[in-house]
C-alpha cells in the first residue's frame, strides 16, 4: 500500500477529531433540552474548553510533541466531556460527589501522555499516574457513600494503613532496584527532552 503523505495525514487527523466531537455533541444534544437539566458550567465555556483541548492535542500530535501539550489537551477534552455528561444528566450524580473522577482522569492522562509521547511506558509517568488513579478511586468510595463513615473518621481510625502502604512501596522499590530482572517500566537512558521528535 502506498504511504500517505504527511499533509494528507494531518488533514485526516483533523477530520477524525471533527467527526468524533460532532458525533458526541449530536448524541448528547437531545438531553440538553430536557426539563430540569441545568448545565454544570456555561455550555459555551464547556464547548470552548473541548475545542481548545482538541487543538492542543492535535498540534502535539502533528508538530510540537511536548509532553505538557499532550497532557493538557487530553485532560481538557476529557474533563469537559465529563462536565457535559453531568450537565445533561447522563451521569445522574452532581460534580460535588464525583470530584475524585478528576484525579482518576489526571492519572489516566499521564499514562496516555507517556504512550503518545514516547511510545512506551516510563516510571516517571506511570508511578504518579497509578497513584492518582488509586487515590481518586479511594476518595470516590467516600464521596459516593460506598464507605459509610466519613473520610475524617476513617483516617482517625485507620491511619496506620497509610504507613503500612508507604512502607510496602518503599521496600518494593528497594528490592526491585537490587535486582531489576525486568526492565519494565524502567528504560535505560530514558530521554525526556522536548526536542525529541516522536517516533525517532
Amino acid at each position: 500500500m502506498r504511504k500517505i503523505k504527511v499533509p494528507v495525514l494531518n488533514i485526516l487527523l483533523a477530520l477524525g477529531f471533527v467527526c468524533i466531537f460532532a458525533g458526541i455533541f449530536f448524541l448528547l444534544h437531545p438531553f440538553a433540552g430536557m426539563e430540569g437539566v441545568e448545565p454544570f458550567i456555561n455550555p459555551f465555556v464547556n464547548v470552548s474548553l473541548i475545542i481548545f483541548g482538541a487543538l492542543c492535542f492535535y498540534f502535539a500530535l502533528i508538530r510540537y510533541h511536548h509532553a505538557p501539550l499532550y497532557f493538557f489537551g487530553m485532560y481538557l477534552c476529557l474533563m469537559s466531556l465529563f462536565f457535559l455528561l453531568i450537565s445533561t444528566r447522563i451521569i445522574p450524580v452532581s460534580f460535588d460527589r464525583l470530584w475524585p473522577c478528576g484525579m482518576i482522569l489526571c492519572g489516566i492522562c499521564l499514562v496516555l501522555t507517556c504512550l503518545c509521547r514516547h511510545h512506551r511506558l516510563f516510571s516517571a509517568y506511570l508511578a504518579p499516574g497509578i497513584l492518582l488513579t488509586i487515590m481518586g478511586g479511594f476518595f470516590l468510595l467516600f464521596s459516593l457513600d460506598i464507605i459509610a463513615i466519613s473520610f475524617k473518621e476513617f483516617v482517625a481510625r485507620w491511619w496506620p494503613l497509610f504507613l503500612i502502604f508507604a512502607g510496602v512501596v518503599l521496600v518494593g522499590l528497594f528490592l526491585y532496584q537490587q535486582n531489576p530482572v525486568v526492565p519494565f517500566p524502567y528504560e535505560p537512558e530514558a530521554d525526556f527532552s522536548d526536542d525529541e521528535v516522536m517516533g525517532e
